[in-house]
């Protein structure tokens, strides 16, 4: 469905040429739900917005259905790491304004973003604005704000990483949840492995810049999952591969600093 093919980015700053990413060919197949994880400078997010056609690559190109992704569509809904909400309208008129803006009725945007918001937990706080929302339900809200786009995959860059400890653990549940009844492809950028664990189909392990496939690890959990399934043996032993294989790429990425 969503395909990379030999993906590679470069980027020129002054006199220094930056090679972020080299040769990433990848299959995100329908209804799959796919995590990138990598230390720090792989070139996730720079990956993920390349997806999403937010940039262009140097080399290789993505596909959509055999279709070139060369810029932003409504097929590739993006979520930010900080929830981009309008803060002068209410959660309700925030969610509806997408299909407001493709020339759906007004009627028929707040019908739909009602129902989004029912999905997304947030029945009852229709007419509330973001500034009276938690970082948690203003996540949610703009998770339900980019379903109203009718996307075909959903591409998230660290959603939860600003969220505290305890409502990241319920927003991962939430997301899983979420997921499990709308059947999107989804690609989510994480540096957390425990998150990349309980909630991907697989985890696709970057290597130290420049951004390759070092790993692609299919999870082997059952679904749906639960706050139980974060008890697992079977999450702990994919956590510890995962971490004894992020390991390498760290200290080859500390190596190439020094």
């Amino acid at each position: 469905m969503l395909n990379a093919n030999a993906i590679g980015k470069t980027f020129q700053r002054g006199r220094h040429r930056v090679v972020a990413l080299e040769g990433i060919g990848l299959e995100f197949t329908r209804g799959q739900f796919s995590c990138i994880l990598g230390p720090s400078g792989s070139g996730k997010s720079t990956l993920l917005h390349i997806l999403g056609g937010f940039e262009a690559p140097t080399t290789g190109e993505v596909t959509l259905d055999d279709s070139p992704v060369v810029k932003p569509s409504r097929r590739l809904g993006m979520v930010f790491q900080q929830a981009s909400l309008f803060p002068w309208r209410n959660i309700e008129r925030n969610v509806a304004w997408p299909i407001e803006a493709n020339g759906g009725s007004r009627k028929e945007a707040c019908r739909t973003a009602r129902e989004l918001l029912g999905l997304v937990g947030l029945n009852g706080f229709e007419r509330a604005y973001p500034a009276e929302l938690s970082g948690g339900m203003r996540q949610r809200a703009a998770i339900a704000r980019t379903l109203a786009m009718g996307p075909d995959v959903l591409l998230m860059d660290e959603p939860f990483g600003a969220l505290d400890a305890q409502t990241r653990e319920l927003m991962q549940e939430e997301l899983s949840r979420i997921w499990q009844e709308s059947q999107l492809t989804v690609v989510f950028v994480t540096h957390d492995i425990s998150e990349a664990v309980f909630l991907g189909d697989r985890v696709v392990l970057l290597s130290a810049r420049p951004g390759r496939v070092a790993h692609d690890i299919p999870i082997a959990l059952d679904r749906p999952r639960n706050a139980e399934t974060k008890k697992s043996k079977d999450l702990l032993d994919h956590h510890n591969e995962l971490w004894d294989l992020l390991r390498v790429e760290i200290d080859a990425a500390n190596a190439g600093a020094a």
